[in-house]
């Protein structure tokens, strides 16, 4: 059996998986999806089959897997959650509250980035005024000019 064979009952395998629904999931299926290898950048890719009047074989790309990814159990739950958390259709997940939600997590990844750096630098800086004081002769440093 040649190896795009082999990639394609792999593919028919696992696309049957996104089409039906995986309730435990949340995944309603989508009977419209089309699971391909690209053997060129040694990718798999989801798309889905959304004719058009004027064209009736029109598909989109909705997810590209990493180079050299293996399709497994594993990768098409994850998939499937992925599908779920975009899933417009979805009550509550509007395209301007996806928009909302994505950014809150990159306010929220900002402010741990920069907690992260005030760590880091909290502590060099504290032995710098350490040893400062110690060189300048400086003993007590909570008294005020005037004190």
């Amino acid at each position: 059996m040649s190896t795009l064979n082999e990639r394609q009952r792999v593919a028919d395998h696992w696309v049957q998986r996104l089409r039906d629904p995986n309730p435990a999931l949340g995944w309603s299926g989508d009977p419209n999806l089309v699971l391909a290898f690209h053997a060129i950048t040694n990718q798999w890719e989801l798309w889905r089959h959304e004719p058009e009047r004027n064209d009736p074989d029109r598909h989109v790309m909705i997810a590209k897997g990493p180079v050299g990814q293996e399709i497994n159990e594993q990768a098409i739950a994850l998939l499937q959650m992925q599908l779920v958390e975009r899933d417009t259709q979805r009550a509550g997940n509007s395209p301007e509250q996806q928009l909302e939600r994505i950014l809150e997590e990159n306010d929220r990844r900002d402010r741990e980035r920069t907690a992260a750096a005030a760590d880091a630098l909290a502590d060099p800086l504290a032995k710098f005024y350490h040893e400062a004081g110690r060189t300048l002769g400086v003993t007590k440093t909570n008294h005020f000019i005037g004190e």
